[in-house]
C-alpha cells in the first residue's frame, strides 16, 4: 500500500497510508485541494486526484442542482442516492409541489455545510 505525506493543521507533516488518508478526508481534516506527496514516487498530488479518497462528484455542481432542481431530487440522483431522489420527487408530486421545498432547503443547507457524501460515503470534491 502506498505511503503519503500530508501537512495537517496542528500536527505538521505526517506520513500515512491510503486508508488513514481516506479517514482524514471523511473527518474533514483535509479537503480536496490539500497537497499530498506520494512517498514512493516523490510526486505531489491534490487530494482529489488520489483514487477513492474523494468523490468524483463536484461540490459546486451538487449545490447548484440542489438550488435549482432540488425539489425534484435531481441532486440526490446525481450523488447516486436514487432512493432519496425518488423520495424527494414523490414528496414534491404528492404534495402538489408544496412540501418538496422544505426538503430542498434542508438539502441545500446540508450540501453547503459539506455534510453530504456520495453513495459510497466519500466527501464531495
Amino acid at each position: 500500500m502506498s505511503q503519503f505525506t500530508v501537512t495537517l493543521p496542528l500536527h505538521g507533516r505526517v506520513s500515512v497510508d491510503g486508508a488513514t488518508l481516506a479517514g482524514y478526508a471523511r473527518a474533514k481534516q483535509i479537503d480536496s485541494s490539500t497537497l499530498v506527496l506520494e512517498n514512493a514516487t516523490g510526486v505531489t498530488y491534490l487530494a482529489k486526484q488520489i483514487p477513492g479518497l474523494f468523490s468524483d462528484k463536484e461540490f459546486l455542481t451538487t449545490l447548484l442542482l440542489a438550488i435549482f432542481l432540488g425539489s425534484l431530487g435531481v441532486d440526490r440522483f446525481y450523488l447516486g442516492q436514487s432512493g432519496l431522489g425518488i423520495g424527494k420527487l414523490l414528496v414534491t408530486i404528492f404534495s402538489c409541489f408544496t412540501a418538496g421545498w422544505i426538503w430542498q432547503i434542508v438539502d441545500i443547507i446540508l450540501i453547503a455545510t459539506r455534510s453530504v457524501t456520495d453513495n459510497q460515503g466519500r466527501p464531495l470534491s
